[in-house]
């Protein structure tokens, strides 16, 4: 079929959903958007807005069933288990803690760095040509601890990153407080890599990769996505307002695409992280570089006009869930820690769902009984960074080219 007459519906605008789009559009595709919220602040906006290639690790790692009663009891602990909720998916969370094991966690990072690799390039490729290119900024990526020792604890994730080529240049005290003014004196040490980045505004960027889309002849729908029909010929696509005919679909609907995908074989289990963020804006400090906190495990990104975001936070329970103001609290106290002497004109909070599969890979490619249905979604907390790349492979899997990678470790079926 030729691609300038085969239309390809897209369920979701986040990143995943918006990088497929202008890949498929680029390919001469007639391309659809339906988004229930064009203006809502996904995980793509809420997110610490890295472009962190060395984010290859997941979540999970040896020795981390251990550290659970800490992170949980602890009074900057970084988890959260909302009750009823996460009765309910007790038997998915066991099954995640199975994949800490070092084979796995392995077996992970080996599949997440080609979707990470060249983020910053991968970034400026997917944004050629539209105003969004302003949005990303080039800047090294610090890791920062209390001491070399700290570090020396997560040497396992730290050789990972360095058998995939990143060059871990260590910082002293003097330098760091140097590159990172206001920061608390407890902080004596960091790890640097360089070409690495950050979205300075998430929301901005977003809508310019859309307005992009939409220049090339893109449509956008916003109506919420209620059912897909498969048939011999096409796929009726039923919304809240209408009904539409596409000759593919591609669901890229972050943590709600569980509900459409599971019909069309997607069987990888998926449930909400909910993640938060605290903005604090007009600041008096000038942060420079994207941070890790490797104690509170906390990722802090410049904003503009002395604006500094600090995302994380883990919590489990039910994507109905109100938002755990008890989370917002202990984001401020663990600025303030780190920024003994921080003050601020205006605030900020967000939360959102991320999409976690069992085993923190996401899905991408085609049904296992329709081909006419493709995946991507499932991104942890990777998404912005491996959105890029998503589309582009997603694009290839549709377009069937020859010279694909293996997307075997992505399959939708392979639990």
């Amino acid at each position: 079929m030729n691609n300038q007459k085969r239309k390809i519906t897209i369920i979701g605008a986040g990143i995943i959903g918006i990088s497929s789009a202008l890949n498929l559009i680029r390919r001469g595709y007639d391309v659809t958007i339906i988004e229930k919220e064009i203006d809502g602040e996904s995980a793509s906006f809420g997110n610490a807005s890295w472009l962190s290639a060395p984010s290859i690790t997941p979540v999970l790692t040896p020795g981390i069933i251990y550290k659970i009663p800490k992170m949980l009891f602890s009074s900057n602990g970084p988890l959260f288990l909302r009750f009823p909720g996460v009765v309910k998916i007790l038997p998915w969370l066991f099954k995640y803690l199975t994949y800490s094991t070092e084979k796995k966690v392995n077996h992970i990072s080996k599949h997440l760095e080609p979707l990470l690799r060249n983020s910053i390039e991968e970034h400026k490729k997917l944004a050629e040509g539209t105003d969004a290119i302003q949005w990303i900024k080039e800047t090294p990526y610090l890791y920062l601890y209390k001491n070399k020792n700290d570090y020396s604890k997560d040497s396992f994730t730290w050789n990972i990153r360095k058998n995939y080529g990143f060059t871990l240049i260590e910082v002293q005290n003097d330098e760091l407080h140097e590159l990172v003014p206001g920061l608390s004196e407890d902080y004596t040490f960091a790890i640097k890599i360089e070409n690495q980045g950050y979205i300075t505004n998430s929301k901005k960027y977003l809508k310019d990769l859309l307005e992009g889309f939409k220049n090339l002849g893109g449509k956008i729908i916003e109506e919420e996505v209620l059912n897909i029909n498969s048939n011999e010929k096409d796929i009726k696509i039923k919304t809240n307002i209408s009904e539409l005919l596409s000759d593919n679909i591609l669901i890229t609907a972050g943590v709600f695409s569980d509900t459409l995908s599971k019909k069309y074989g997607a069987n990888v289990p998926l449930q909400s992280e909910r993640g938060y963020h605290l903005e604090l804006k007009k600041t008096n400090l000038e942060l420079k570089y994207p941070l890790m906190n490797g104690y509170l495990k906390l990722a802090i990104a410049p904003k503009p006009l002395n604006g500094i975001r600090f995302a994380g936070l883990v919590e489990f329970g039910s994507i109905k869930s109100k938002p755990n103001h008890k989370a917002y609290d202990l984001l401020m106290k663990n600025a303030q820690s780190m920024f003994p002497g921080i003050s601020y004109k205006e605030k900020s909070e967000w939360s959102g769902h991320r999409p976690a599969t069992v085993d923190s890979l996401p899905l991408i490619g085609k049904s296992p009984i329709d081909e006419k249905v493709f995946f991507a979604y499932g991104h942890h907390h990777i998404g912005l960074t491996a959105g890029p790349k998503t589309g582009e492979l997603i694009t290839k899997n549709i377009s069937r080219d020859n010279d694909q990678i293996d997307l075997s470790a992505y399959k939708p079926n392979r639990y």
